[in-house]
């Protein structure tokens, strides 16, 4: 009882001086999440956009999710086109929010023409794709299971889109580019080509990002024996091709797990966890220290020893403030589950995970690249088959870091029949390392009596407000912490 009670005076305290205030939506449309999908968020002046992204009978799924500043959903719909026929494919190959508006790029691969062709198409505030296609480019192909790749890229400015193609590859070849920037209105403003000099092999792309200066960035991914590690192949208009092989200098540290986000310099950081060579393993890979690598700098790749391990770390964001930047993680693991029975049934049989959900990890760099300190959250949770409530939502408010997540109602409150509840929970840490005491949203958010559950997964990072999403079985509304 004397436990309760400090922890009624806890949760009073917080609410009471914490600056961190939460507000939700009032529109709950139907939606059901699926386990593990893509997703990325969009801040406009006016809205707010959710794209959440998965694969199903190899099409590919895109929910939009449109929300106002004041949390009220105006959009709920998956955006699909027609998938036309085994002879003329058609798919969307990206959802972006262009200035203010979410724009489609839709691919089309036409066997009888020989194309593979590039167009764009807007989506209006009713989640309805437009019949009007603004034609992009298109690229030539033999086979239809060679066709090449586009894609597209949004520049932080979110006013331009850098598209790049990479046509069919041939074995010993040259990788040839295309590539095309598009302005706010669809419009071509720039075109050009490039290669990489002494690449022969088919460069696999990873991820593409773009600078609002005209630097491309294709990250690939290579192998070092067991170890994958990334290699940046950077292009900027007008200028230089290069190819750099992100790795380790010693020998004995490996790539564990990274990250990547542009800076507001338009480098791309590249920020993740190391393994000592010696100390893997299938199940509990022990995480030494984290690893820094920045485009601007070629040949530097950064290393930081914990203070202690850290076992099967996994980096989720970075995130910018002022003359800071933090590496957000957490100690993952995701254990696939053994199936029993005939080959055929194994085969035919669902993938389902055992999930574990540890400590947050946050590190904390100046600008240079120097770590300024590392601290770690403590919480631990595990989940079957679904966890995107157990994720970590992470952006800047009141010029902290906030990281916004669901503990365990028990830890707080001595209360034996809600103690395995989710409490969403929000924790502040300064540019200084300084951890501040968790605010509890229990009572705004109604944790015992409401059917909603946070999911931190789903996010948006509104620079001092975070606009999260919130379900039940049946319907989403959003949450805001501000």
């Amino acid at each position: 009882m004397k436990y309760f009670f400090l922890s009624l005076i806890l949760l009073t305290c917080s609410n009471l001086f914490g600056q961190v205030k939460v507000t939700q939506g009032n529109n709950s449309p139907q939606f059901t999440l699926t386990s593990q999908p893509d997703f990325t968020s969009f801040n406009t002046e006016k809205t707010n956009f959710f794209v959440i992204h998965r694969i199903e009978d190899f099409e590919n799924i895109n929910l939009l999710i449109a929300a106002d500043k004041a949390g009220s959903i105006i959009t709920d719909k998956e955006i699909k086109v027609n998938r036309g026929t085994f002879n003329s494919q058609t798919s969307i190959k990206k959802l972006l929010v262009v200035g203010a508006t979410p724009v489609v790029f839709i691919e089309n691969h036409d066997k009888a023409s020989g194309k593979n062709s590039l167009t764009a198409a807007t989506v209006d505030a009713n989640g309805i794709v437009s019949e009007t296609r603004v034609a992009i480019a298109t690229m030539d192909f033999v086979k239809m299971t060679n066709a090449g790749e586009w894609c597209a890229a949004l520049t932080p400015d979110m006013h331009h889109v850098a598209i790049i193609g990479k046509p069919a590859y041939e074995k010993g070849g040259v990788n040839q580019f295309v590539y095309y920037i598009l302005d706010d209105k669809l419009n071509v403003t720039g075109k050009g080509n490039f290669s990489f000099a002494g690449i022969t092999k088919n460069i696999s792309i990873y991820n593409f990002l773009a600078s609002d200066k005209g630097d491309f960035y294709i990250l690939s991914e290579d192998f070092d024996k067991s170890y994958k590690y990334p290699t940046l192949y950077k292009y900027t208009v007008g200028g230089s091709a290069v190819t750099i092989p992100v790795m380790i200098a010693d020998p004995d540290l490996k790539n564990l797990d990274y990250t990547v986000k542009l800076n507001a310099a338009g480098d791309l950081l590249i920020a993740g966890y190391m393994q000592k060579k010696k100390s893997f393993t299938v199940n509990d890979v022990e995480a030494v220290g984290t690893w820094l690598f920045n485009s601007s700098k070629i040949n530097e790749v950064k290393t930081f020893n914990f203070d202690k391990p850290i076992t099967n770390a996994t980096a989720r964001n970075i995130i910018f403030n002022g003359d800071v930047f933090y590496l957000v993680g957490e100690q993952y693991k995701a254990d696939k589950e053994q199936t029993s029975g005939s080959a055929l049934a194994t085969f035919n049989a669902p993938v389902i995970y055992n999930y574990t959900h540890g400590d947050i990890i946050v590190t904390g760099f100046t600008n240079d690249g120097s770590k300024k300190f590392e601290t770690t959250v403590n919480r631990l949770w595990k989940a079957r088959e679904f966890d995107q409530d157990l994720m970590v939502a992470s952006g800047i408010i009141n010029n902290k870091l906030a990281l916004v997540f669901n503990d365990q109602y028990g830890k707080y409150f001595d209360d034996k029949y809600h103690k395995n509840y989710k409490l969403p929970v929000e924790v502040s840490i300064t540019n200084d390392g300084l951890m501040e005491s968790p605010v509890l949203f229990a009572k705004e958010l109604d944790v015992i009596v409401s059917s909603y559950t946070l999911y931190p997964q789903f996010f948006n990072d509104d620079s001092g407000q975070l606009m999260l999403l919130s379900g039940n079985n049946q319907s989403i509304k959003t949450v805001t912490f501000h």
